[in-house]
């Protein structure tokens, strides 16, 4: 063999293996969701899924939705021990207290509130949260606010209209700020988790639950024929976030970590942008199943907002820190 074959094939062969040293690993993604399939979210992030494994950086992805790995509170436990590695669902101020920040009532209650707040991530919303989860152990990939949140209920309260006592027992989920922005609007309330709810409201253990939208209490509660009113308050958003374990994360390629960002802000995006009709849609679907969904005027929700901004907001800074208040109302 010539001097200069051997030189050829040599060089061919560094060649190649700079190639493959320069080729991201394997990886196998495990992704939780607490979505239904019959939600349309579940749309997106199968389209996630697909652009996470279609984007040609050796990923692949074993995906568990309809909380098949349990409810948003366990998957951010399993998250942080990296049991699982990309969740999609809601978080709980029992995590940490600042989350609070994330129900400040009517904070957020336009499409254009979504848009702005949670689908940029540089909006200080965003910048809070993910630093809050940065400091545990979490990436945080985007933020997603499915639509504003009503009371599903068995029974119409006995003052709906205004703030006197409601005569109801009404689920929250762990976050002060709702618990008092409920008892304000004049209900005994009962910190229950996600997983709990159904089953409460079906045996009739809580008379309702403050935790969905028009789309949930359709998909989850009327189509199983459990509870019969809807109350669109509008003070809180449906809010799902996906993250990632940092640990998980910081062993990505540049290339790799590039196509979930990515696929997730995509599938962010997506639900974002359709959250609006969607809310419209399913108030209808429920009046179609024969529920009882209560019409506010613009004035009594301007009532209602006015009374939480009094009796609610001075808290705020005391659960979340005045730093974090401040940078939420631009003080």
């Amino acid at each position: 063999m010539s001097f200069k074959l051997k030189q050829m094939i040599a060089g061919a062969a560094i060649l190649a293996a700079t190639a493959v040293a320069g080729q991201a690993d394997d990886v196998k993604l495990k992704i939780a969701s607490t979505t239904l399939e019959n939600q349309p979210a579940f749309e997106h992030l199968t389209q996630m899924i697909k652009d996470i494994e279609g984007a040609g950086v050796n990923l692949s992805v074993d995906f568990f939705p309809a909380g098949q790995l349990g409810s948003g509170e366990e998957l951010l436990e399993d998250a942080k021990f990296g049991n699982v590695d990309i969740v999609h669902a809601a978080i709980y101020a029992q995590a940490d207290q600042r989350l609070e920040f994330m129900s400040l009532p009517f904070m957020i209650t336009t499409l254009d509130d979504i848009q702005a707040i949670m689908s940029n991530p540089d909006s200080e919303y965003n910048k809070i949260l993910t630093g809050i989860l940065a400091d545990h152990g979490l990436q945080h990939l985007a933020t997603i606010g499915e639509g504003l949140i009503g009371v599903v209920a068995s029974k119409t309260p006995a003052d709906v209209d205004g703030t006197g006592n409601q005569e109801m027992n009404l689920r929250v989920w762990s976050s002060q700020l709702v618990k008092s922005t409920m008892e304000v609007l004049g209900y005994q309330t009962t910190t229950m988790a996600w997983a709990e709810v159904f089953p409460a409201v079906q045996a009739g253990t809580i008379d309702g639950a403050i935790c969905c939208t028009s789309e949930l209490a359709f998909s989850l509660f009327a189509e199983s024929d459990v509870g019969n009113t809807f109350i669109p308050y509008n003070a809180f958003v449906e809010t799902n976030v996906i993250y990632v374990n940092a640990a998980k994360w910081n062993k990505l390629s540049a290339e790799q970590q590039a196509a979930i960002q990515a696929a997730a802000t995509k599938a962010a995006t997506g639900i974002n942008d359709s959250s609006w009709n969607r809310n419209e849609e399913f108030l209808a679907k429920l009046r179609d199943k024969n529920w009882d969904v209560v019409d506010f005027s613009d004035e009594e929700r301007a009532k209602f907002k006015a009374l939480i901004a009094e009796k609610v907001w001075p808290s705020v800074g005391d659960l979340v820190g005045k730093d974090i208040l401040d940078k939420l109302t631009g003080n």
